[in-house]
């Protein structure tokens, strides 16, 4: 059942679910946006407004009618995405009101107070399309382990998302989108996560159309700034520090911790705030509090490498 989003990858089916909902959710059809006929197997999944990650499957697939039943976790407000498989026709998309957008800033909203069913906007599914560009390191230099992508990674690299490699020559295309305006992500060995227009926040950044017919996004990576972290209690076993940026919620910049090791220095790129989040001795840790919403915001300055001195482990 279970299968990875990567490149090439498709995600595990899950049949359709014809009995009623057990919580809140979205109640929708998929369908092809040019001739409104319905499309079979897209994956369909809600995130929390802002925020965006890939599972390990896929939660909820459309049937043969195209019809699909879209759980949400709990009240809130949440977004729409639609992934086809690798080597479908159609492009991925976050849902909008009347069609397909590449940004979340665009996404239709759905806002439960309670265990309520929603009807969603019909979901209607353009042809996959390119995006292509190059990119290089400071002073043009060839980058090494390059990926280009429209998700952050997740931390203990279960869910590894789909992502395009960077070519010897610089090159990327990604092939799976739908014809809108992207954010992407770019990230290498030797540099912070980027989004493009070098920005930490992804609904900051610039957007790059996905179009054959476009202007290659050409991008120079950014080196970032320095951080250093001190930790007062360092774990007594292998650990990790993450940096989340904090509008989205994307983790920004990770680093691994040996046994015992009271500090770790990472690339970030400025001009945004971080949270940080330690799993130290198996224990979750959050700085200047004890989960995401309470801990400490940490502006990232462009001014030189800065230290942060990682405060209150405790327990999450």
């Amino acid at each position: 059942m279970a299968s990875a989003l990567v490149a090439g990858a498709t995600i595990a089916p899950q049949a359709y679910a014809t009995t009623d909902f057990t919580g809140p959710g979205i109640r929708t059809t998929v369908v092809d946006a040019v001739t409104s006929e319905p499309v079979t197997d897209i994956c369909v999944f809600a995130v929390p407004v802002f925020t965006f990650s890939f599972s390990d499957v896929c939660p909820s697939r459309s049937d043969s009618r195209g019809r699909v039943n879209v759980s949400v976790p709990g009240t809130g407000s949440y977004n729409l995405f639609a992934l086809p498989d690798s080597g479908s026709p159609y492009g991925a998309q976050w849902v909008g009101q009347t069609g397909g957008t590449g940004t979340q800033k665009n996404a239709r909203w759905f806002t439960f107070t309670a265990d309520d069913i929603k009807p969603g906007p019909t979901i209607q599914l353009d042809p996959r399309s390119l995006a292509i560009g190059s990119v290089t390191g400071t002073d043009e230099a060839p980058v090494v382990n390059g990926t280009v992508g429209i998700v952050a990674p997740i931390p203990d690299g279960s869910r590894d998302p789909r992502y395009s490699l960077v070519a010897e020559d610089g090159s990327y295309t990604i092939d799976w989108l739908g014809p809108y305006e992207w954010p992407l992500l770019f990230k290498a060995d030797g540099y912070p996560y980027q989004w493009s227009g070098h920005v930490g926040n992804r609904l900051r950044a610039e957007l790059v159309d996905a179009d054959i017919n476009a202007v290659p996004y050409e991008y120079q990576l950014e080196a970032g700034t320095t951080v250093n972290i001190e930790i007062a209690d360092p774990p007594q076993g292998p650990g990790r520090i993450v940096l989340h940026n904090v509008s989205t919620k994307d983790p920004v910049g990770m680093v691994e911790l040996d046994e015992a090791q009271t500090s770790a220095s990472l690339a970030i790129l400025p001009r945004q705030q971080v949270k940080i989040h330690c799993v130290c001795s198996g224990e979750l840790r959050w700085h200047g509090g004890t989960d995401f919403t309470s801990a400490t915001g940490e502006p990232i300055r462009t001014n030189g490498p800065q230290t942060i001195a990682f405060t209150q482990p405790e327990l999450s």
